[in-house]
């Protein structure tokens, strides 16, 4: 008797384990949220990835890439042009809403900003799929700046990389690469 009833339990608890996370988890198409009633309360939801997360595309090319406690310095070992890159996590669903895309904004300080070392082009990435390409407009000085993005209408993708494009006229110069970040609402 105690057989089948200890058979019974671990069936079932098998089941809840393999069923209740498939029907918990959120859609990959927003278009499937068109039945979820929206919950999620209306506003901005900001989500942050601290400077220290940003990745050379090749490390071996640079002379410094230093995690510090504010980003990360880079410098190159010879003038040119290096991509960086850094994952923005963020909630795609929430309460049973599809977040929306807003705003994209990374920040950097360049050691010779007036010299022309800076960066110069962004682009998103949703998964392996570049969804936007945009130049990046910098101020000629050697200030911490910000560069940003606004989508207008706002758009919903399922995952949010930011690739930044370096340019180095010296190889001594540094670029410190602090926080990025998007703004979503449902």
């Amino acid at each position: 008797m105690n057989y089948r009833f200890t058979t019974i339990l671990l069936t079932v608890a098998l089941l809840l384990v393999i069923v209740v996370p498939s029907i918990q988890a959120a859609p990959s198409n927003p278009s499937k949220l068109a039945q979820v009633e929206v919950v999620a309360p209306a506003g901005n939801y900001d989500f942050t990835n601290h400077g220290t997360a940003w990745m050379p595309e090749l490390p071996g090319k640079l002379d410094t890439n230093k995690p510090v406690g504010w980003g990360r310095a880079i410098s190159p070992t010879l003038a040119g042009s290096y991509w960086v890159h850094i994952p923005i996590p963020f909630a795609t669903v929430l309460a049973g809403s599809a977040m929306k895309m807003q705003y994209i904004e990374f920040c950097a300080q360049s050691s010779n900003g007036v010299g022309g070392t800076k960066p110069v082009t962004m682009d998103l990435w949703e998964n392996a799929g570049k969804f936007l390409t945009v130049p990046v407009v910098w101020a000629a000085n050697n200030s911490k700046q910000c560069f940003g993005y606004t989508f207008n209408p706002t758009v919903w993708h399922q995952d949010l990389g930011i690739s930044v494009l370096l340019t180095f006229v010296n190889p001594a110069d540094t670029i410190t690469l602090y926080k990025a970040w998007v703004r979503v609402q449902p």
